[in-house]
């Protein structure tokens, strides 16, 4: 024998209080994992939102300075989930499934500089499905445009379209490596 006392019930399960206390887990009050070895998640909308705005609000959208120009204005809707997740003490795993729709404003040719209303075109870009288990062709960026003269809206609605995703992805990209890191 080598020193192994065998198990009357080899179903039994431990009884609340009794075992190796090296093994037991106790409630704790006031909810610390300790050394992180419990899954852990964080809810990061509040982060997400700032973080997204303080990201695209003011970002010039790359419109030829002899077109005019355009400029995100606002972060009008933001919708989804967002979290961090932390296992066994440290990794951590950045989760979202986020929507929004920033407001851009822009001016068109000569009166660039000018803030004649007539000149001035307002829209939105929204992105549907920003995820994290998206690639990033699978981002989805509508383009619209009001509030202007027709050729007004109409050319720099397509000059937005034209440079959106150059424009707009390395911020995305900025905001995971971020939400990683929280």
């Amino acid at each position: 024998s080598i020193g192994c006392r065998p198990q009357t019930n080899p179903r039994a399960m431990a009884k609340w209080g009794e075992g190796d206390s090296r093994w037991i887990v106790d409630e704790r009050r006031d909810g610390t994992n300790i050394n992180g070895w419990h899954w852990e998640e964080r809810n990061m909308m509040k982060w997400s939102r700032e973080r997204i705005e303080s990201l695209l609000v003011g970002v010039d959208l790359d419109v030829p300075v002899s077109e005019g120009r355009a400029t995100v204005t606002e972060l009008s809707k933001f919708e989804g989930d967002s979290s961090v997740s932390t296992r066994k003490g440290g990794k951590k795993f950045g989760c979202f499934d986020l929507s929004f729709t920033v407001k851009w404003r822009g001016v068109v040719g000569v009166a660039a500089d000018s803030t004649e209303d007539e000149d001035e075109v307002k829209g939105e870009i929204v992105v549907k499905e920003f995820c994290s288990t998206n690639d990033e062709d699978e981002y989805d960026f509508a383009v619209s445009a009001k509030d202007g003269k027709s050729e007004s809206k109409a050319l720099l609605k397509s000059r937005v379209e034209k440079s959106v995703e150059a424009i707009l992805l390395p911020k995305l990209r900025q905001f995971c490596e971020e939400l990683k890191e929280m």
